[in-house]
């Protein structure tokens, strides 16, 4: 690596729902980047997709600012971003969590201007993000994970006087959880334990997508797993148990309650962490992973280890896992960012 600084373009915020989430990485890893090695250059993207001048994206990551505000006059026009990525910037870094960051679009308009970026590629990027067609390549590799049926809002619209609710309850079970195809941080998900609040779940989690998961409930502990890729070989951290108060690892749970814990190392056998190192590899290239990654496990009553959901841009907070996985496995929060960088610098694009 040039001895010179590394132009990087930080940019987070961003249109989707998990926009809050993304302000809070970014200032975590503004943070943490070394400062005698890069030259940042933020930019911040309102919910509505307006880019703004570095200057103002300085000004909202050194304030406690939870949303990006709409000032038209502090925007950039796209002409004006695309000039600016491709005459001072070295290395784009998208800090966007859900549709439009994690989806592959962002990996698109980087790869277009020919501009290296950190985290997965598009293809890996798009189908990890939509849940239904991770699930299915999962499925086509034998990769073990919980049973799930996919649910289009206008087949909804059509079949939902016909006995849907039956037909989901004699398939998976109850309870059973609805969630949006395309979302992150666990937004958009219920439990559903009878009828009466099915038809509010499926509505809560279309308000978000057009196409949902519903899956069945294990009842299981929930394990995570960090990947990254070094130097050409997936490196996976030590596993990591959540121990959430809530029914379930909500979005609550993960971002404002105190009471959640995290054990790391997770406390089991030496066989299940044998395992999910086995399975996060394989769920890792059965997506086409080649940069980064957070894999979530469920370790059953049974003792089943099942696949639950790969995240090619998960939290950066300074309580997420993904830091904090590798930090217990010897790479401190700067470091895993030199590491991060220096991949995404030397992949072909």
């Amino acid at each position: 690596m040039s001895t010179s600084k590394i132009n990087i373009a930080l940019v987070y915020g961003g249109r989707s729902a998990e926009h809050e989430v993304s302000i809070l990485s970014t200032r975590s890893i503004y943070n943490n980047l070394d400062k005698s090695k890069y030259n940042i250059f933020p930019f911040a993207i309102s919910k509505t997709g307006r880019w703004f001048k570095t200057e103002k994206s300085q000004q909202y990551l050194d304030s406690k600012i939870e949303t990006i505000p709409d000032q038209k006059d502090r925007e950039l026009f796209p002409l004006e971003v695309i000039d600016f990525l491709q005459k001072k910037i070295d290395l784009a870094f998208p800090v966007l969590h859900g549709p439009f960051g994690e989806d592959g679009k962002i990996q698109g308009f980087f790869d277009i201007l020919n501009i290296p970026y950190v985290g997965c590629n598009l293809r890996t990027s798009a189908v990890s993000m939509d849940k239904e067609l991770m699930k299915k390549l999962f499925a086509y590799h034998d990769i073990p994970q919980t049973k799930f049926e996919v649910l289009k809002k206008q087949q909804y619209q059509q079949e939902k006087n016909k006995k849907l609710y039956q037909k989901l309850k004699e398939k998976l079970g109850l309870p059973f959880f609805v969630k949006p195809a395309n979302m992150g941080s666990s937004i958009g998900i219920t439990k559903v334990n009878g009828k009466d609040i099915f038809a509010e779940a499926v509505n809560s989690a279309f308000s978000y997508d057009n196409k949902i998961i519903i899956e069945n409930f294990v009842k299981a502990r929930e394990i995570e797993a960090s990947l990254i890729s070094l130097n050409g070989e997936i490196r996976v951290s030590v596993p990591g148990e959540i121990i959430a108060q809530h029914d379930f690892y909500d979005y609550k749970a993960k971002y404002q309650d105190e009471k959640t814990r995290l054990i790391i190392p997770a406390e089991i056998e030496a066989k299940f962490r044998e395992e999910i190192n086995s399975l996060a590899l394989r769920a890792f290239n059965a997506v086409g992973g080649d940069s980064m990654a957070r894999i979530d496990f469920f370790l059953t009553e049974d003792e089943e280890v099942l696949v639950n959901e790969i995240n090619t841009m998960p939290g950066f907070t300074n309580f997420s896992m993904y830091p904090l996985l590798f930090k217990e496995s010897g790479f401190p929060y700067q470091k895993l960012l030199d590491k991060m960088i220096e991949q995404a610098m030397n992949r072909d694009i």
